[in-house]
C-alpha cells in the first residue's frame, strides 16, 4: 500500500509529460507532414505547358500547314543578288547550273524504255469498218489458226475488242468445249477441289464478300 502511494506521483508525473509532448507544436508538425507523392501535387507536377514550337501562332492567317523548306541555305553559294556584276563567281555559278542540267538529261537518257505493258495500256481507235470485216472473215474461215490473240496482234487492237467484233462458230465452241472436258478429266481429286475453290472464290469476288 505504501508502496502503490509513493509510486502514484511518478506516473502523474511521466503521464503529464507525454501529454505534453504529444501537443507540443513540433510533434503536431511531424505527423501531420504532408509529403509531395500526393496525387493532386502529382498531377500538377504532370501538367508540363507544351513548347512554343508545337503552338499556333497567334495571326490572322492561321493555318495547319508547315511547308519548311526543303534545304538549310548553304554558305557556299552566295544569290546573284548579292554579288557585283564583275564577280567571276557568277560564271561559276552559271557553269555549275549548266552542269546539273546536263547530267539530268544524261541520266534521263540511260533510262531503260517503256515497257510494253505500258504502251498496251493506252486506248487505241485505229481500226476500221474494213478491218473488222476483213476480221471476221479470218475468224470464220479458220478460227483455229485466226485465234483472238493473233487477230488483237494483227490488227493491234486489244483481246476483248475482237471478241466483240466476231464470234466463233458453234463447231468450234463444241470442240473446245470437248478440249477442255478431255483435260478435266486427267485431273486429280486435289487439282478439281483447288479448282472448285477458285471458282467459289471467283464468285464470292463478284459478289463483294472478300
Amino acid at each position: 500500500m505504501e508502496t502503490r502511494q509513493a509510486l502514484r506521483p511518478l506516473g502523474s508525473s511521466l503521464s503529464h509529460a507525454t501529454s505534453s509532448v504529444t501537443r507540443s507544436p513540433a510533434f503536431r508538425s511531424i505527423a501531420s507532414r504532408r509529403h509531395q507523392s500526393t496525387t493532386s501535387r502529382t498531377k500538377k507536377m504532370l501538367k508540363i505547358p507544351p513548347h512554343p514550337d508545337f503552338l499556333t501562332p497567334q495571326s490572322g492567317q492561321n493555318h495547319i500547314i508547315y511547308n519548311p523548306p526543303a534545304a538549310a541555305p548553304s554558305v557556299y553559294h552566295t544569290p546573284f543578288k548579292f554579288l557585283p556584276k564583275s564577280d567571276p563567281r557568277r560564271q561559276a555559278n552559271l557553269s555549275q547550273l549548266v552542269r546539273s542540267s546536263t547530267d539530268l538529261h544524261a541520266s534521263r537518257s540511260s533510262l531503260p524504255p517503256v515497257s510494253r505493258a505500258t504502251e498496251n495500256r493506252e486506248k487505241k481507235y485505229n481500226v476500221t469498218r474494213e478491218q473488222v470485216e476483213e476480221m471476221r472473215h479470218l475468224r470464220a474461215s479458220d478460227p483455229v489458226t485466226w485465234s483472238v490473240h493473233k487477230l488483237a496482234e494483227k490488227f493491234q487492237c486489244g483481246p476483248f475488242f475482237v471478241m466483240m467484233c466476231c464470234k466463233a462458230s458453234p463447231e468450234h465452241k463444241e470442240k473446245e468445249r470437248q478440249r477442255l472436258e478431255a483435260i478435266k478429266a486427267r485431273w486429280g481429286p486435289v487439282r478439281t477441289k483447288a479448282r472448285e475453290e477458285r471458282q467459289k472464290r471467283k464468285v464470292l469476288l463478284a459478289q463483294g464478300a472478300l
